[in-house]
């Protein structure tokens, strides 16, 4: 989906470079637990509306499958999913379907293939977030637009887990902030999770700047910034009180991706910490010189 465009933002981030203005003027966002904040009840509702849409969407094609099944195929596929995101590779959700129906059926279903019935299945799955949307961060809103004020560039960068950027860019839409970004950057369009250095990459190619230009903030100590540094990007660390039933709910996307850590807090050192994203305009101001 194309973004809309900004160029008088790119003529003022050249000025700037030409001027001798310091670098960071390009400003990157995580997505989940930074600009949404979601909640473990919401979760897990949306476990619940997912494995009953694919139930209704399986009859549909005379596949009968109880719904115990379905949910049983969906809690195993966290790991299924943890496996591939040790290697910061995303699962595309049609494969995310495929193996809840094939654990779901004990290995003797597949999923019908026809156009139809995929699109209706990947409806059915990736649908709860907007009808189950996660809540936009109070200060969201005031920070963006404040950002875009200063004429920054700014870019979303996103694991997507169940929900595909197709699906998150309706919803940001909804929120009405989507216009704010010049370039969007989902995993599983991009094919590499967060902390590969490949879709800090995308973003900065998306944003046409360098790297070194960009400061990313985000909430995940390794996968937003120790990511961003090993990409050549600074990084402030949203540093909040995650919600306890997401760091004890195993199949929540904030325990999906704190599980699949493997850099020691010792070796992740933010340039900046904020509480509160009202914060990040002053710790940009702060931030030396690169």
């Amino acid at each position: 989906m194309p973004q809309k465009s900004h160029p008088a933002t790119s003529v003022v981030c050249q000025l700037r470079a030409g001027m001798g203005f310091k670098r960071g003027t390009c400003v990157t966002f995580d997505l989940w637990e930074t600009l949404l904040m979601d909640e473990p009840e919401k979760d897990l509702l949306r476990r619940e509306v997912r494995c009953e849409g694919l139930h209704q969407a399986l009859s549909h094609f005379s596949v009968e499958l109880s719904l115990t099944d379905l949910l049983k195929g969906y809690d195993e596929s966290v790991g299924f999913l943890q496996a591939s995101w040790r290697r910061n590779q995303d699962v595309p959700t049609i494969e995310q379907i495929r193996y809840i129906v094939n654990v779901a059926s004990k290995g003797t279903v597949n999923i019908p293939e026809s156009r139809r019935a995929v699109e209706e299945l990947q409806e059915a799955y990736t649908a709860p977030a907007l009808t189950i949307p996660p809540v936009l961060n109070n200060d969201a809103s005031f920070t963006l637009e404040s950002m875009r004020n200063r004429s920054y560039k700014l870019g979303l960068i996103s694991n997507t887990g169940r929900t595909p950027g197709r699906v998150l860019r309706k919803l940001l839409n909804k929120l009405s902030i989507l216009d704010h970004f010049d370039a969007t950057i989902f995993s599983d369009e991009i094919g590499w999770l967060k902390p590969d250095r490949r879709i800090f990459m995308a973003a900065a190619d998306g944003l046409k700047v360098e790297p070194a230009d960009v400061i990313h903030i985000g909430d995940d100590p390794e996968r937003d910034v120790w990511g961003a540094k090993q990409a050549g990007m600074r990084a402030i660390l949203f540093d909040y009180e995650v919600p306890k039933d997401f760091k004890e709910q195993r199949g929540s996307l904030f325990a999906l991706g704190r599980a699949t850590r493997s850099i020691p807090d010792s070796e992740i050192k933010p340039d900046g910490r904020i509480t509160s994203l009202r914060e990040a305009l002053n710790m940009i101001d702060s931030l030396e010189p690169v």
